[in-house]
């Protein structure tokens, strides 16, 4: 078993003594009390994740997120090719590593359900599309391009929505080649626009401008401010470490407080007050 028990922990990188013994049918205390010698001889490290011992060779990335339940290594080989494609590309869509996995919707969400538990991944959410990256910092830098991107157009009118922002990135040679990697832009043989791009540029204009104004009962826009805003409205970046609630002051108190700071004058009476209104839409 030697020389295939080595080939194997090579190939998967990290092991429980429930998965090896099962691999190569030995006895539990068998397996290990093999896996801790090499754990003393320098091969393997052991790690807990929760309750379970799980053995890696050195310099690992430990990739198991149940106490109950250890990877295949069907599911490790497509986590460590998820790694891969996201250190090359820096993010790509549910839909785009859905291609090259070629794996169905609940396999793939496994994967980087996991990926995302262990801080090797950051889901960035825009309207109906998840976007996932490297880590956090790519996350918040393509969340910014895109914001970038959409101002840069939108700037060239005094209002728009999301159709007429769609149509502008088409026509837009660095624009389309931003958007294109995450929502389908060619349309629909009735000239129709795909509903989740769509979604996906009215998520980007709010988190601009804020709430749009409805003049159709299918139809709103945008009044495009000079300086947009800073909060991120319902675009949503979650880590492993922690979930963000982002919300948006309204104008009126943004604005107040921006003064207050400037001045030098306190702003508790006027963040209280803000929270006050805030909570209120939640209650």
């Amino acid at each position: 078993m030697s020389g295939d028990f080595y080939a194997w922990l090579k190939e998967v990188r990290c092991t429980t003594v429930r998965e090896a013994m099962t691999r190569f049918s030995v006895a539990y205390t068998s397996m290990r009390k093999r896996l801790i010698r090499l754990v003393k001889r320098g091969v393997l490290e052991k790690k807990m994740a929760g309750r379970v011992a799980v053995y890696c060779l050195k310099g690992a990335q430990l990739l198991f997120p149940s106490r109950r339940k250890s990877l295949s290594l069907k599911t490790v080989q497509r986590a460590k090719r998820v790694v891969e494609l996201l250190e090359t590309e820096g993010c790509m869509s549910t839909s785009a590593l859905r291609r090259e996995l070629g794996i169905g919707p609940s396999s793939q969400r496994y994967v980087l359900t996991l990926l995302l538990s262990q801080g090797l991944a950051v889901e960035v959410v825009v309207g109906r599309t998840a976007i996932w990256c490297r880590g956090r910092r790519t996350a918040e830098e393509l969340v910014a391009k895109l914001r970038e991107t959409a101002h840069r157009l939108a700037s060239r009118r005094r209002y728009i929505g999301p159709s007429e922002l769609l149509q502008m990135v088409r026509r837009d040679k660095e624009a389309y080649e931003v958007f294109s990697r995450f929502i389908p832009l060619s349309r629909f043989a009735d000239d129709r626009i795909h509903p989740i791009a769509m979604a996906f540029a009215d998520s980007i204009l709010a988190s601009l401008y804020g709430d749009p104004v409805r003049y159709a009962p299918h139809r709103h826009v945008y009044f495009v401010l000079p300086q947009p805003r800073q909060d991120l409205g319902d675009i949503a970046i979650r880590d492993g470490a922690n979930s963000v609630v982002t919300v948006g002051l309204p104008p009126d108190l943004a604005a107040a407080l921006e003064d207050a700071e400037r001045r030098g004058a306190s702003v508790e009476e006027l963040v209280t007050h803000a929270i006050e209104q805030l909570l209120a839409r939640f209650r």
